[in-house]
């Protein structure tokens, strides 16, 4: 049987995966990858550690797999949105990625029609999106002028085959893509002083991007000419590797959780709560991009030195509702019950009787809120959903997937490999191997799920209480985080 790679560069590991054919994983390996904070509201990440990444996970996994590079038939790259790497014209990193957690872009936002972008890009105008990281960065100078603007995927797929290109629904992050057309928006590229020959082309996630070239090769570890998949952002990967249906929720918690379902591509928010972008198979996938969910754990975890197993028992001993613990998440920012950039997280409602199972099951609760209030927002504008497909490293937390249910009102369903990132992308370079018009049959590979966990009817109005208390909270410290922001 044949066998792919499949690379999915998150925001703290580089994962790659083998598998095969029929959608099996066969080894798995895993590198760390490092975020530094150089100033409150910034964040940046290595592109060439990236790279090292990339070739010692592939190499963790061919060795777990058992096998050699030379029974890898095809590569496919996922990962993380909303990045932005400056680079010259031979493709070299100028610029640290300022990846989806770096806010500093705010006052590069131009002035801008926010009725005629939001129906144009579908998108909500944000700093953390590429055009104004790029914008920035041409404006701040002190460097060479960057050839190109990437994003992580297209970084590495560029520096794997020479070839600068990404797909539509990568391209519709950007704040720079025309739904309608399918192409770089040439009002909005003039708005952000962008000539779309600064980026990269367009073509479909099942389309071969190239092959391995000679470097491509040294940096993966794979033979040259192996085929390269366009591939897409984690956000629609993800779908793709669980086979998404009509009318199901996914909610893939990874370092950010994002929450979303597939739906018409003419859906637009006007709250702009939700965005919409093209589905990789066909139609629109509209989402909220996410806020710090598995992040907020694993920042937990880092504060009270117990992994995630143990915050989940912990969590787990204490009551719904969390004795009135709430927690704000927005560690990164706000996106729920709005897009607030300024909004810093917090604890509220602690006293001397509170112990880390309330701050586990507070984060645990409030997660699974702002899952509910997108939920529900996305049914008010015409994409109702029945069901919650739990995917991404959260998902493996017993405790996080009930209260999920519960907060959720629906039906949760888990997956013996909660991985369907890059099994997405392994389906990806399958197609972009074998032929797009195969990808019918290839995605009719993926898992279905194993176990549901059905809502407790007994925790629904403690469960509401816990909502608006949360809601209120939010709303009452808006005012201070942007006086501190304000402030600097």
């Amino acid at each position: 049987m044949a066998h792919v790679v499949a690379v999915d560069l998150g925001t703290q590991t580089c994962k790659a995966t083998v598998y095969d054919d029929g959608l099996a994983a066969r080894g798995v390996g895993r590198v760390a990858i490092a975020t530094t904070h150089p100033r409150p509201g910034w964040a940046e990440q290595d592109p060439r550690a990236w790279e090292q990444a990339v070739g010692a996970a592939i190499a963790a996994a061919l060795a777990d797999a058992g096998l050699a590079a030379a029974a890898i038939s095809a590569l496919g790259f996922t990962g993380q949105l909303d990045g932005m790497i400056a680079v010259d014209a031979a493709g070299a990193p100028l610029s640290p990625c300022w990846p989806w957690l770096d806010r500093r872009a705010g006052a590069a936002l131009p002035a801008l029609d926010r009725d005629r972008f939001h129906a144009t890009t579908g998108q909500v105008a944000d700093p953390s999106h590429l055009a104004a990281k790029a914008r920035r960065w041409d404006r701040a100078g002190g460097g060479p002028r960057a050839a190109c603007f990437h994003a992580p995927v297209s970084y590495l797929v560029a520096r794997a085959t020479g070839v600068h290109v990404l797909d539509p629904s990568q391209a519709s992050t950007t704040m720079l893509f025309d739904l309608a057309t399918g192409a770089w928006d040439p009002a909005l590229c003039a708005a952000f002083e962008l000539d779309p020959a600064r980026l990269p082309t367009i073509a479909p996630a099942t389309a071969r991007a190239g092959a391995l070239h000679a470097a491509g090769a040294a940096l993966t570890g794979l033979p040259i000419g192996t085929p390269v998949a366009v591939g897409t952002g984690d956000d629609f990967a993800t779908p793709i590797g669980i086979a998404l249906a009509e009318r199901a929720l996914v909610c893939a918690v990874g370092t950010a959780e994002v929450v979303g379902a597939r739906g018409p591509i003419a859906t637009r928010d006007p709250a702009r709560l939700v965005e919409t972008h093209p589905y990789p198979l066909g139609g629109g996938f509209v989402e909220n991009p996410g806020w710090a969910a598995g992040g907020a754990m694993t920042w937990l975890g880092r504060l009270t030195g117990l992994d995630a197993a143990a915050l989940d028992r912990a969590a787990a001993a204490v009551a719904p509702g969390a004795d009135g613990v709430s927690f704000v998440p927005a560690l990164g920012g706000a996106m729920v019950p709005r897009w607030d950039p300024a909004a810093r997280a917090a604890f509220v409602g602690l006293g001397p009787g509170h112990g880390v199972g309330h701050l586990a099951r507070a984060v645990y609760e409030a997660c699974a809120i702002a899952m509910a209030v997108v939920a529900a927002h996305l049914a008010a504008r015409g994409v109702p959903t029945d069901t919650v497909a739990l995917v991404g490293g959260g998902a493996r937390a017993d405790t996080w997937a009930q209260v999920r249910a519960d907060v959720g009102g629906r039906p949760v369903a888990r997956y013996a490999d909660a991985d369907a990132c890059p099994r997405g992308a392994a389906i990806l370079a399958i197609a972009a191997r074998d032929g797009a018009d195969a990808i019918d049959a290839i995605v009719a590979r993926a898992p279905r799920p194993i176990e549901w966990l059905e809502p407790t009817p007994a925790h629904a109005a403690r469960y509401a209480d816990a909502r608006a208390q949360l809601l209120a909270t939010i709303d009452a410290l808006a005012p201070i985080d942007h006086a501190h922001a304000a402030r600097g």
